[in-house]
């Protein structure tokens, strides 16, 4: 009786552990606002991962913390460009570099017209970082 009860609580303790570790892993988030349509819209969940620079990708979408403090904590852009790659053109008239530089990033909004982005803001720093969406959980509208 004994021994069930300790290998009972360590099965417990053992699953605990998990759910600590996938929750310091992985976030859900709620789109604000219309930046990343028509991929992302308001109100969409998201499952992003934590990360760092090193394993960033072109193209995915990134989580970054907001350069407004009055504004949202976060923004949600898709990844233009990494260290080592050619600055975008768009991207040229704020920042003075031809190459984006070792420990920074570039982040455009999906919708271009609606979007504060490195076309404002020039680069985003690896400290900068939070995380990588993984899938869509719902959306607003049900699509």
């Amino acid at each position: 009786m004994r021994r069930a009860f300790l290998t009972a609580a360590c099965g417990l303790a053992g699953l605990a552990l998990l759910a600590v570790r996938l929750r310091a892993t992985y976030l859900v988030i709620r789109v604000r606002g219309n930046s990343m349509a028509p991929a992302l819209t308001h109100g969409d969940r998201l499952l992003a991962r934590r990360t760092d620079l090193a394993a960033l990708r072109k193209g995915q979408i990134a989580v970054v913390s907001s350069p407004h403090p009055a504004g949202s904590e976060f923004l949600i852009k898709r990844v233009a460009a990494l260290p080592g790659d050619p600055v975008p053109e768009r991207v040229r008239r704020v920042v003075a570099d031809d190459v984006v530089p070792a420990g920074r990033f570039v982040l455009i909004g999906d919708n271009t017209e609606a979007s504060f982005d490195s076309r404002e803001h020039g680069f985003f720093h690896a400290d900068d970082l939070h995380a990588v969406t993984v899938k869509k959980l719902e959306t607003q509208h049900g699509r």
